[in-house]
C-alpha cells in the first residue's frame, strides 16, 4: 500500500532543503565575521594586557552559531510536522467519510470537491468499481427472482445462480 503524497512532500523537502542552505551561508558568514574580528584583536593586542584564552572565545563563538543553527532547524522541523499532519488529516477526514458511506453500502455519486491526493484517488476508483459490481449485482438477482417467478427451467435458474455467485467472487 501506498500512503506517499509527493506533492506536499516535494514542497516541504524543498523548502527544508532551501532552508539548510540559507543558515549554512549565514552562519559561515557570521562565524567569519566573529572570527574576523576576534583575529583583529589579538593581533593588536601584544602589550596590552590580557583578556583571556583565545579558545574559550572560539568555543563561545561556534557554540552560540550552532545553538541558533539548532534552534531554526528545530522549529523548522516542528512547523513542517503542523503542515503534514494538517494536511493527513484533512486526507483522512474526506477518505474516513468515504469509508463511512461504503460500510453503508451507500454507493451513490461522491462530490467531486475532494483533493485528489493519491490515496483519495485509489479509494474514489475502488468505489466506483464497487458501485458497477453492486448494480451487476442487484441486476442479476432480480434477473434470477424474475426467472424464478416465471417458472423458468432448472438449467436456467442454474445459469443465473453461476452468474451471481461469479459476480460475488
Amino acid at each position: 500500500m501506498n500512503y506517499v503524497d509527493k506533492s506536499i512532500q516535494r514542497s516541504l523537502l524543498i523548502a527544508l532543503v532551501v532552508l539548510e542552505v540559507v543558515l549554512v551561508c549565514v552562519s559561515t558568514w557570521v562565524t567569519y565575521w566573529h572570527l574576523n574580528n576576534l583575529l583583529e584583536e589579538s593581533l593588536y593586542r601584544v602589550h596590552l594586557v590580557q583578556t583571556g584564552p583565545i579558545l574559550t572565545r572560539l568555543v563561545t563563538e561556534g557554540f552560540a552559531v550552532l545553538g541558533v543553527f539548532a534552534l531554526v532547524n528545530l522549529t523548522a522541523l516542528m512547523l513542517a510536522q503542523r503542515i503534514w499532519s494538517r494536511h493527513e488529516n484533512l486526507v483522512l477526514k474526506d477518505f474516513t467519510k468515504l469509508i463511512a458511506k461504503t460500510r453503508k453500502l451507500d454507493f451513490s455519486s461522491d462530490p467531486a470537491s475532494h483533493p485528489q491526493t493519491e490515496v483519495l484517488a485509489l479509494a474514489m476508483a475502488w468505489r466506483t468499481q464497487e458501485r458497477t459490481r453492486f448494480t451487476a449485482i442487484r441486476n442479476q438477482v432480480a434477473k434470477l427472482e424474475a426467472s424464478v417467478s416465471a417458472g423458468k427451467s432448472p438449467q436456467t435458474l442454474l445459469l443465473a445462480v453461476e452468474d451471481l455467485n461469479r459476480l460475488l467472487s
